[in-house]
């Protein structure tokens, strides 16, 4: 045991559980626009002190989810259809180019390890455990644009990164043919495999557009069952 020297465990900050149990409710309209998120009452339902929810609300203020009013606290900004489509157009322009440079850069290497994640993907698919399948899939599009060779297009993608996320935690778990979405990361792949710009590129841009499209209605979906409660 005195020659066994295990790696430190990496420890996630408090604050970003919350910030992303937030983000998730915000973004399916269960905490609806102009809600004041009380800090003290979600320090307790968090069962934390108050800073890592003061630290959330920032993160969620630099996101545009939430807003910042001084002496008054958090308030929810909400998210609507034309604000969805806004991040899914900014990730086409950032992706769509970084693939290309992709289908240029990548190397054996790189074609590994994103296939690496299709293989996860498809796993967690097969044994019916959806949600494993958002993390190696931010991490498979988060990979083609460092494979994009282009730093200015990673410091882009980055402070959307927790928006993407919790993206596809919903996207991915809701999307009723996940073999579908798995595919299409394949062609990806493929496509990179043989240096093939144009199809990487026509295939991301599928790829994203069915990611909107699901991501719409499954915050229409939450819309309607919270105004169903509601009116009960």
């Amino acid at each position: 045991m005195d020659t066994f020297l295990p790696g430190l465990v990496p420890r996630q900050p408090l604050w970003e559980p919350i910030a992303a149990a937030l983000r998730r409710a915000i973004l399916l309209g269960e905490l609806p626009a102009g809600l004041h998120l009380e800090e003290p009452g979600l320090a307790e339902k968090f069962g934390v002190s108050r800073i890592p929810v003061r630290e959330a609300f920032s993160r969620l203020a630099h996101e545009g989810l939430v807003r910042l009013e001084p002496h008054r606290g958090a308030f929810v900004v909400g998210m609507t259809d034309s604000g969805v489509h806004e991040i899914y157009e900014f990730r086409l322009l950032l992706e769509a180019h970084a693939v290309r440079r992709a289908a240029e850069h990548v190397d054996e290497a790189g074609l590994s390890q994103l296939q690496g994640f299709v293989n996860e993907m498809a796993e967690a698919v097969e044994l019916h455990q959806l949600d494993r399948v958002p993390e190696p899939d931010v991490s498979f599009h988060r990979q083609i644009v460092v494979f994009g060779d282009n730093k200015r297009l990673l410091a882009a993608w980055e402070p959307i990164s927790g928006i993407v996320g919790t993206i596809l935690s919903i996207t991915d778990t809701t999307y009723r043919d996940m073999p579908l979405s798995i595919a299409g990361h394949q062609r990806i792949v493929a496509a990179l495999t043989e240096r093939d710009a144009n199809t990487a590129e026509h295939e991301l841009r599928l790829h994203l557009q069915n990611g909107e499209a699901v991501m719409r209605e499954a915050m229409r979906n939450t819309q309607l069952i919270a105004g169903q409660n509601r009116h009960r």
